[in-house]
């Protein structure tokens, strides 16, 4: 659970500079998921997998992301922040749960494939590759 603890830590420090946040946004729970308190620039729901379920095993699956503004970035910079973070802690995928139409038009964008109707994946490894060609 500590490299967990030290993954939302991360992921904390992260939105705090992004989004010039003083206190900490970022909790992790007992069934470990790291979720972002109530703000008004961002709304964040991270599940963390080990174990194969719809899901490839070593999945991070963002099961929400909002940003206040959109179509600025914040997506885009958020999934290049978390592939690093990913490869650090060992994981292989990444996931989206659930997208909406606008998610998944951002998904297939960054190559994720479709795992159903609504559930998109990558591995982390084509991640590294699409940000290293920016």
């Amino acid at each position: 659970m500590i490299e967990y603890e030290e993954l939302r830590a991360e992921i904390d420090r992260y939105l705090m500079e992004r989004f010039k946040y003083r206190k900490s946004l970022v909790w992790l729970t007992v069934d470990k998921i790291i979720v972002t308190r109530r703000n008004s620039r961002v709304d964040f729901y991270l599940r963390i997998r080990k174990v194969e379920s719809c899901f490839p095993p070593d999945c991070l699956i963002i099961a929400r992301l909002n940003f206040s503004k959109e179509r600025i970035g914040h997506g885009t910079h958020f999934l290049s922040f978390l592939t690093g973070v990913a490869r650090k802690y060992g994981f292989n995928y990444i996931g989206i749960e659930c997208a909406n139409i606008k998610s998944g038009a951002f998904a297939k964008k960054l190559g994720f494939y479709s795992i159903d109707e609504e559930n998109y994946a990558i591995a982390v490894i084509n991640l590294t590759s699409y940000f290293s060609m920016e």
